[in-house]
């Protein structure tokens, strides 16, 4: 660096320290004013890195599961999140509070959802302080079927995992209109609980770029959506034919 530039003074101290968008304000707060970085940003926060949870995500404490990144992947997902940085901070239908994001799609479409850097998921939008615990939980090993309320917690903690907001209300019955720019879909319909994106790519900023695009887009992400829920009802209704009056202890193998 040609420079004394100090990106701490740029940094808005404001953003709770604990969150996904304190780590991108900092890395942002090094590289938009910096003299010394082009129109592609390259700079990690340097100095106070207890400050910074990426690129692991979170600090281990003694009851976590080990788990180390070596100099390779770690130079690696440290270019990919300040490309994910720089991402979210030039693109206007793009805003995060917090951990939650909330992305205004091309055709009207508003989704949200909240981004956990320790567990590299998304989540339904303003949940990681409710499921974070029992993820925690079940990232060390523990599964509590001895305690059916433990139990159910982990397995709600589960479910929630790879959820988005649509931003669609339901009827009233548990069920959402898809868009009117989707007409071409053969189902009108999708259940409201069901709107589960799965990742497709290697790294949590990878798949978080990739994520937002398609909400950007907002077309996509609906046939998604459809084909989920096509499948979803095929085996439902394999699922009744087989077991008509349910299976018994259902909740025991969830």
């Amino acid at each position: 660096m040609t420079s004394n530039f100090d990106g701490w003074q740029h940094m808005d101290w404001f953003v709770e320290i604990d969150t996904l968008e304190f780590n991108l304000v900092a890395i942002k707060s090094h590289n938009e004013n910096n003299p010394d970085v082009g129109a592609q940003w390259t700079e990690w926060p340097k100095g106070l890195s207890d400050f910074i949870a990426l690129p692991l995500g979170y600090y281990p404490s003694k009851f976590d599961e080990t788990r180390k990144l070596d100099s390779k992947m770690e130079s690696k997902l440290k270019i990919q999140w300040i490309e994910f940085a720089q991402f979210i901070n030039e693109h206007e239908s793009i805003s995060l509070d917090g951990n939650t994001f909330t992305i205004d799609g091309n055709h009207g479409s508003k989704f949200t959802f909240d981004a956990s850097m320790e567990f590299s998921l998304w989540l339904p939008p303003n949940t990681i302080d409710e499921y974070g615990p029992s993820l925690r939980a079940i990232r060390n090993g523990a599964r509590g079927k001895s305690n059916l309320g433990t139990h159910m917690e982990y397995l709600s903690a589960s479910h929630a995992t790879w959820k988005i907001d649509t931003g669609v209300p339901d009827d009233g019955l548990g069920w959402c209109d898809f868009p009117l720019h989707m007409k071409e879909l053969n189902l009108k319909q999708y259940e409201a609980w069901s709107t589960f994106i799965y990742p497709t790519k290697e790294t949590f900023p990878e798949n978080l770029t990739h994520l937002i695009e398609l909400l950007i887009e907002d077309y996509h992400i609906w046939e998604i959506l459809h084909d989920q829920e096509v499948k979803r009802r095929k085996e439902l209704a394999e699922w009744n034919e087989k077991w008509p009056n349910g299976r018994p202890d259902d909740w025991m193998y969830l």
